[in-house]
């Protein structure tokens, strides 16, 4: 005769999210060691102190934005034109906030605050699939203890990553060339958002103008990458929508 089942607490509800986190995010960051460690080597060979760029991974922890903000640095930009790249390449984190307010909308201040900061591309494509899959992460604690775990392991992972590139991107042949690392990590940063064939095709379109004007001034390819493919994404999105209509 079988022992009946014993319901679960809440307390190992709680502790069975954080495994879940742990295990969804640690996939993640191991697939950007590669990248993340050639961005981390790039960005060792620029003028910016080492401790700089990566003490920016806690400070910013948004990739693209935080590479961005590094090259720019290196390339004498001023001050201003840093600020103004990083909040635009950082704007679609206000999607993502909108995106999951009603799951957080019991949060206290502070945890919604502690929220923002973590929010980042895989932290919120990990909580965004467990919040809205049925039964929508559980109750609060449940959905606490997976979006902070989530967040605190994708933080400390690719900050790891990038001091490793750091520290031994001067080991690295000079042949291998770190000026792609940049875009290539910003379209890796992306992945995880791809839903569909408008951001597939973003994504794409992004990853291939950054690679094609890495070399222009102040460091602003990316950034130009980061607009034709949110136009061209929109554009696709817009055709996608008329032909549904027109079925």
């Amino acid at each position: 005769m079988t022992a009946p089942d014993v319901p679960l607490t809440e307390d190992d509800r709680v502790r069975s999210a954080r495994r879940a986190a742990l295990r969804a995010a640690g996939v993640i960051v191991a697939s950007y060691i590669p990248f993340g460690i050639a961005a981390g080597a790039a960005m060792g060979a620029t003028s910016v102190d080492p401790l700089v760029s990566i003490l920016s991974s806690p400070i910013i922890f948004a990739g693209a934005a935080q590479i961005a903000a590094v090259q720019l640095l290196h390339v004498g930009a001023a001050l201003g034109v840093v600020v103004l790249t990083v909040a635009v390449i950082n704007a679609r984190h206000l999607l993502y906030s909108a995106a999951l307010a009603p799951h957080l909308a019991e949060w206290t201040l502070g945890q919604r605050m502690g929220a923002a900061f973590l929010l980042a591309d895989p932290v919120y494509a990990l909580a965004a699939a467990r919040f809205d899959a049925p039964g929508g992460g559980g109750g609060d604690r449940e959905k606490r203890a997976f979006y902070v775990t989530a967040g605190l392991t994708c933080l400390v992972g690719w900050t790891a990553l990038l001091a490793i590139g750091i520290v031994v991107g001067g080991f690295i042949p000079e042949w291998v060339p770190f000026e792609l690392a940049i875009p290539l990590t910003f379209l890796l940063l992306t992945l995880p958002l791809i839903k569909n064939r408008a951001g597939l095709v973003a994504a794409a379109v992004a990853g291939i103008v950054a690679l094609v004007a890495h070399g222009l001034p102040l460091g602003i390819g990316l950034m130009v990458g980061a607009v034709v493919g949110v136009a061209v994404g929109a554009i696709v999105l817009n055709l996608s929508e008329r032909r549904v209509v027109d079925a």
